[in-house]
């Protein structure tokens, strides 16, 4: 096998390895429940997905139970809202979202509590304690940095090799 051969097989397997790694699983979605996780009865509560990256579905889960589903239909959204209302004791449980993107479907979310109360509690707007949000865009930024420049290191060592290759012949 020559240099090249192995220069070039070397570069598939990277690329090969990479482009699978990108591919085995979704980064999870956060969850928030607005206007908390303490529901007066005979009010309403909206669940609040977000997801790192666009969407085809969002799906929104009390235990292992579906309770339903949202289709993306606009470029670049990120986000689903899931109305439930009236609750009612039935209504209380714990409430998970997960999303599809292509035939992939990410992990869960964390896990919210929803309870509801006889009595009548103060709507806040507060960010839910306890809830992490979505990571922001200025991470996913960094990352892809990173990713960029170990690519760009490695077609540099690649190039070196085929130059070096090339000289000797």
């Amino acid at each position: 096998m020559s240099l090249h051969s192995a220069t070039v097989v070397a570069l598939v397997l990277c690329l090969g390895w990479t482009i699978n790694t990108q591919q085995e699983s979704l980064p999870s979605p956060s969850i928030l429940a607005d206007p908390g996780l303490e529901i007066p009865q005979g009010h309403s509560v909206k669940f609040v997905c977000t997801s790192p990256s666009e969407y085809d579905t969002f799906r929104l889960k009390k235990g292992s139970t579906r309770i339903m589903d949202v289709e993306n239909v606009l470029p670049y959204k990120k986000q689903a809202i899931f109305q439930i209302g009236p609750v009612n004791e039935d209504t209380a449980g714990s409430y998970q979202c997960l999303y599809q993107k292509e035939s992939m479907w990410s992990q869960c979310s964390e896990t919210l509590e929803l309870k509801v109360t006889s009595e009548d509690v103060p709507h806040t707007s507060d960010p839910v304690p306890g809830v992490t949000s979505a990571p922001t865009l200025q991470s996913y930024k960094v990352w892809n940095g990173v990713c960029m420049a170990l690519a760009g290191v490695v077609f540099l060592v690649l190039g070196a090799i085929i130059g070096e290759a090339w000289y000797n012949q």
